[in-house]
């Protein structure tokens, strides 16, 4: 007897079925035209493509006892790439009062009934009032009709939640949606991903993107703010967008090696023919410590409006080494300032290798040629060498980048390496810049 009873415990799930839009009851309809998300405080669209959950309460396991499927609203996204995959965006916002982590299985259907795909996928944690995403990729299916998910919770998670202490800031441009979250809580937040669901006037995707919003340490730590760009490559109507992320519950304590004014940056701009932007710090190591150094960038127009966001990082840099960071703005013109904060690892995976190296530049009238030579000890990695070209006023007409390395990507000690960078502009003058590497294994 106590054999089936427990037979029967383990055999109770958590189940929830999805319908597409098309077999939605009044009920379901109603749920779907009142829900609102959390991060964007705008209703759920709901489209052709849009597949909404019903609320039939199964019978929880005995391990899940504290949480039942009624606490938890959801709503899927149907989208279908160009190279034929097929990806369903699940809402999940708990209404429960505990966190939980949430599995979840997926199993696409044709027209006809029949099963063309399965996919699963979790949210790590989700807190009360949290909402959160899973993606079910389908790999090479078409054609998806509907999707029915079964959804299983667990109280029992090993991260804490922290999406509730994420303030968001969501500026749409006519080519992107860029996000600024900020941590007011007082605990690291980890591997935090923004998604942006770009939709159509009737609710259907028509493109995604997703980004990370994380320093070096795949954190936002506690009164932090770091801002993504998310591109849409079709025309949309509007975009919503969800995040991701959990915390292990602690809060990093900075070493204070060095500061903001331990550096000495420069600042130059750029934006091509065919509508992009970039940016580049050149940035100089005026202390004693080497550092690795991860920056974020956010851009603004005229306006003080929010119109891009980039991230970059430089390996490591040590005392009076020079180095450059680039950053790259998809289809953003008209810049007018950038805000950006820059964190510094005192104990860095690499070696500094920059002070080794002897350059000699030669400048020509259409190109730049750079001779290195390692003077050290070690192999430089990665040796990367960047040409800036200015007009008579100082403005960027041109720029080119190559890798100043051999077959292993590297100049070896003693070896020298020649590199040319050619300048398609008339220009002024020319300044070089480089980044690299060392050690690390």
């Amino acid at each position: 007897m106590r054999k089936n009873f427990l037979m029967a415990l383990l055999a109770a799930v958590l189940l929830t079925g999805c319908q597409t839009a098309s077999d939605s009851t009044s009920q379901n309809i109603a749920l779907r035209d009142n829900r609102t998300s959390s991060e964007t405080g705008q209703k759920e669209n709901a489209g052709a493509n849009t597949v909404v959950v019903d609320n039939r309460v199964q019978a929880a396991s005995a391990s899940n006892a504290a949480v039942s499927d009624e606490e938890f609203d959801k709503i899927g996204y149907l989208y279908e790439n160009s190279i034929g995959d097929s990806l369903y965006f699940y809402i999940v916002s708990s209404h429960a009062d505990v966190p939980v982590s949430i599995d979840g299985n997926a199993t696409a259907y044709d027209a006809g009934g029949n099963v063309v795909g399965a996919a699963t996928g979790s949210i790590e944690v989700l807190g009360p009032d949290e909402s959160s995403l899973i993606v079910f990729y389908f790999d090479s299916v078409e054609g998806i009709d509907r999707v029915d998910c079964s959804l299983s919770y667990d109280t029992d998670t090993y991260y804490t939640p922290v999406l509730a202490n994420l303030s968001l800031e969501q500026t749409i441009n006519d080519n992107n949606l860029t996000v600024v979250a900020t941590n007011q809580g007082d605990v690291n937040a980890q591997f935090v991903e923004a998604y942006a669901l770009f939709f159509d006037a009737g609710g259907n995707i028509v493109s995604y993107n997703s980004a990370y919003l994380t320093d070096g340490d795949s954190e936002i730590k506690p009164g932090a703010s770091l801002s993504a760009q998310l591109d849409a490559y079709e025309s949309f109507d509007h975009v919503e967008c969800f995040l991701t992320g959990r915390s292990d519950g602690e809060a990093s304590v900075t070493s204070g090696a060095v500061s903001d004014s331990d550096f000495a940056v420069k600042e130059y701009s750029y934006e091509n023919s065919i509508g992009d932007s970039m940016y580049f710090l050149v940035i100089t190591n005026n202390s004693a410590e080497t550092v690795g150094i991860d920056i974020n960038m956010t851009a603004y127009d005229a306006g003080g409006n929010v119109i891009g966001a980039d991230s970059s990082s430089i390996d490591v840099l040590g005392p009076d080494e020079q180095s450059i960071a680039s950053f790259y703005f998809n289809a953003v013109t008209g810049i007018d300032h950038v805000d950006y904060s820059m964190g510094y690892d005192d104990d860095p995976y690499y070696d500094a290798v920059l002070s080794e190296l002897d350059i000699v530049q030669n400048i020509n009238d259409r190109n730049v040629v750079v001779s290195v030579t390692n003077n050290g000890g070690e192999a430089a990695q990665f040796v990367e060498a960047y040409a800036l070209f200015f007009d008579a006023g100082g403005n960027i007409v041109y720029y080119e980048s190559a890798y100043v390395t051999d077959g292993d990507s590297e100049i070896k000690p003693g070896a020298t390496i020649s590199k040319q960078l050619d300048a398609y502009q008339d220009f002024d003058t020319a300044e070089c810049y480089f980044t690299g590497r060392a050690g690390g294994f």
